[in-house]
């Protein structure tokens, strides 16, 4: 169970008694009345199958998925409850399904929510941290999750969660939307995935892991069952992972005015060939970025950042390398423009540790060795502090 890794012993026999389904894509819905939906057809059976198994695990208080090898073809989202593990076998792949075979309705932009079933049609459900919790995508050997180019689509929302893991799981083929979106979470862990395959968005700016704020201002949110309270992610881990020809691996590219992503983590992942700034750090307090590599920003074009940072308390980015990119690091003020301009520009603060973990980062083949720090909004060369590495 996920409580196990955050340290919280579960009760045996409750334990005990959550039960284990296992489906393979030939196994039909555990309710035969879903057998006779005029909806029910090539495109949407996958969709039903999983979709009928995680409303009984709501029922049950959760349990565990188990999906065996195949091809799984997703046309609608499907709600995930508390509780409950979704364990993918070696060989399964999950596909963003684009079409539902039926004119009753669409197929969805996403193919994971993190809201139980009965929720998820509702209105203004869920605000802090108080939705679903100790939900895990667990992956065994090679699984993947391809989103087949369908524009602006996500893999995994999560919002107002608690307790979330996603482990070994490769994710590919993304146009304009998210890998992960992830609003309002506490204590999430994404660890020894691969982000692989974009196609550019209009402005090179979309994330393979994107942390936001459930903000109506800002518009980077539209999950309805959301109180929209602007709450923060915080103890959110990123680590041993992959990610490859994206527009960005990590990043916020709008921020809510006074509300801080607390305690990111980005440790030791790989980072290649990026089409913006590898991370784009926005309004996060005590984030630590260490121990990566950075490389093929842009093909190392001159001006283009590994990591670009507006709005940072107490950053410790520490022992990361940097090849073939253009300006290491930036640090500037920052404003939203369009939605959410309402908020003050948002500066950053680093102390005098802050900028001595700074000096251990490694730049090779990059068009500079300097760390700029720009303390005034929209004035890059005045009153901008230089911090000079060791080329190597």
């Amino acid at each position: 169970m996920l409580s196990l890794w955050v340290g919280i012993a579960p009760h045996s026999t409750e334990a005990a008694a959550k039960k284990v389904y296992t489906v393979s894509p030939t196994t039909k819905p555990v309710s035969s009345t879903i057998l006779k939906y005029s909806t029910y057809n090539s495109y949407t059976k996958h969709y039903y199958l999983l979709r009928s198994y995680l409303e009984k695990l709501e029922k049950e208080g959760g349990g565990t998925l188990v999906l065996k090898k195949g091809t799984y073809t997703i046309s609608n989202v499907l709600y995930v409850p508390s509780d409950v593990t979704i364990k993918m076998k070696n060989g399964v792949n999950i596909v963003k399904g684009t079409k539902t075979g039926t004119n009753k309705f669409s197929p969805s932009k996403s193919i994971f929510q993190l809201i139980r079933p009965s929720k998820s049609e509702k209105s203004g459900v869920y605000g802090k941290y108080n939705g679903e919790k100790n939900i895990s995508f667990i992956g065994e050997g090679t699984v993947t999750i391809d989103m087949k180019y369908e524009k602006d689509a996500i893999a995994i929302i999560m919002g107002h969660n608690q307790n979330i893991k996603v482990e070994n799981i490769q994710f590919k083929n993304m146009y304009s939307g998210h890998f992960i979106e992830m609003d309002a979470s506490s204590n999430v862990m994404i660890r020894n995935n691969k982000f692989i395959g974009s196609k550019a968005s209009d402005k090179k700016n979309k994330e393979a892991i994107n942390l936001d704020t459930p903000d109506k201002t800002t518009a980077g949110w539209s999950q309805k069952w959301s109180k929209y309270d602007k709450t923060p992610n915080r103890n959110v881990t990123i680590e041993n992972n992959t990610f490859k020809n994206v527009d960005r691996a990590v990043g916020t590219h709008k921020y809510s005015g006074g509300k801080y992503h607390d305690r990111v983590v980005l440790r030791n992942n790989t980072i290649d060939g990026t089409r913006s700034d590898a991370i784009r750090v926005m309004n996060w307090s005590n984030a630590i970025i260490e121990n990566n590599v950075i490389k093929n920003v842009e093909n190392g074009k001159a001006g283009t950042r590994g990591i670009l940072v507006s709005g940072a308390i107490n950053p410790t980015f520490q022992n990361n390398e940097f090849n073939n990119v253009g300006r290491i690091m930036q640090f500037i003020a920052w404003k939203n423009s369009g939605p959410g301009s309402q908020y003050a520009i948002t500066y950053n603060k680093l102390s005098k540790a802050n900028k001595q973990a700074l000096l251990t980062n490694k730049a090779i083949n990059t068009s500079e060795t300097i760390i700029r720090i720009s303390n005034t909004y929209n004035e890059f060369v005045k009153d901008t502090e230089k911090i000079e590495l060791e080329s190597q």
